[in-house]
């Protein structure tokens, strides 16, 4: 039986994908799978790989005759798998096929889970940094029920939300029922997904139609960033102009919610803002008391630049939005500080069950390898079951 159906997406990057793939055929279960979506303009380099892996594991959707949006590239990868639970990473991340444990002893511990998420390890591919990174890695190892009403407030009030809520249960980086799946499809709109924002877009949907919802503190995937990806955008302002215009130019369907005037380049608080009204728009829903929290993650988008030139740009561009969605009244809630301090060291050490650490540990080169290494710190999944009991 297919326990697990691991779904990576992927556009022009094949080699970080061959990477992440080489390592999961390392592990020896074989209750999962791994379906690869190639988007690519040449088919050759996966399709030799993928033949040269030689492993029954591994299934390939080869490029189609024109170039897909991300949706719908994603959109193609689910009538092909075969896993009761579904995951989907990028192609320069890298998930641990040992989640198929957890989800067994998670349905043990709460019978009616069908969404299932993770704490997150962060990588910068090496040629995509301009100069050490410190990073931080969750030390928790207990799986916690979590309530659906709780994460309904987070994701569509911004209940407590950084830059964007803290409702992490859906495909990306998440691990979601066939069930969960399905129903969405026949629920909305006959897709499984509906916006090219695809990962919210997926938040939104399981959030309404999934009921078990369990998070487990320890890291089981790598959120990696390349040089041409999208995470980059976020970092680097010229990046993402490149990034958005192409991203456009490939998208089907509406990006922009109706009289929401956040332009998507803002950054991700903008980004996801539209995605829930998008969503909220398409569904009939209304709801009032959330805009306080989304404009506050609005000056906290700010806040997470390191550049005040550009953080006083991005901070201009959310007033004059702001003040036309909500009026001059609505500018007292937004009050982003500049907080980049280069001359004060990042902490390095063991805070709030968290460690932070040099990117750069172990010299690793991929995702997959930095995963690797950070394991031998991680409690180990094998014992998971006999700690619960």
């Amino acid at each position: 039986m297919t326990v697990l159906s691991i779904c990576i997406p992927t556009r022009n990057r094949q080699v970080y994908a061959m990477s992440a793939v080489r390592k999961m055929l390392a592990c020896e279960r074989q209750d999962f799978e791994i379906v690869l979506a190639d988007n690519s303009d040449d088919a050759a380099p996966l399709a030799r790989f993928v033949a040269d892996c030689g492993d029954k594991r591994v299934k390939l959707l080869a490029p189609e005759d024109q170039v897909l949006s991300m949706r719908a590239n994603w959109e193609r990868i689910v009538p092909e798998t075969s896993g009761e639970w579904v995951s989907y990473i990028g192609d320069d991340d890298y998930l641990d096929p040992e989640l198929c444990e957890v989800i067994r002893v998670a349905k043990k511990s709460v019978p009616n889970v069908d969404a299932l998420t993770w704490g997150r390890l962060y990588f910068i591919w090496p040629e995509a940094r301009t100069g050490p990174e410190v990073t931080k890695m969750p030390n928790g190892s207990h799986l916690i029920g979590i309530k659906k009403d709780d994460m309904i407030r987070k994701l569509f009030f911004w209940e407590d939300a950084s830059d964007r809520p803290k409702c992490p249960f859906g495909v990306y980086h998440g691990a979601v029922k066939r069930t969960v799946l399905e129903d969405i499809r026949t629920t909305f709109t006959g897709q499984y997904f509906g916006h090219p924002i695809v990962d919210y877009d997926n938040i939104c949907r399981t959030m309404m139609v999934a009921n078990g919802f369990v998070y487990f503190e320890r890291p089981m995937s790598v959120f990696g960033a390349c040089k041409a990806s999208n995470t980059i955008g976020l970092r680097d302002e010229k990046a993402a102009e490149s990034l958005i215009k192409t991203f456009r130019k490939e998208m089907d369907g509406t990006i922009e919610a109706s009289n929401f005037p956040f332009p998507i380049e803002l950054g991700i608080t903008a980004q996801i803002g539209h995605v829930i009204e998008s969503f909220k728009q398409e569904q009939g829903i209304e709801i009032t008391a959330w805009e306080e929290n989304f404009i506050k993650a609005c000056a906290r988008n700010c806040e997470s630049l390191n550049n005040r030139k550009a953080f006083e740009a991005r901070k201009s561009a959310y007033r004059r939005a702001i003040k036309e969605w909500r009026g001059k009244d609505a500018l007292a809630l937004f009050d982003p500080k500049y907080k980049y301090r280069p001359d004060l060291p990042p902490f390095m050490g063991f805070n709030n069950n968290e460690l932070s650490l040099q990117m750069d540990i172990g010299g690793a080169e991929s995702a997959a390898e930095y995963y690797g290494i950070l394991e031998n710190m991680l409690f180990p999944i094998p014992l998971l079951e006999g700690r619960l009991q």
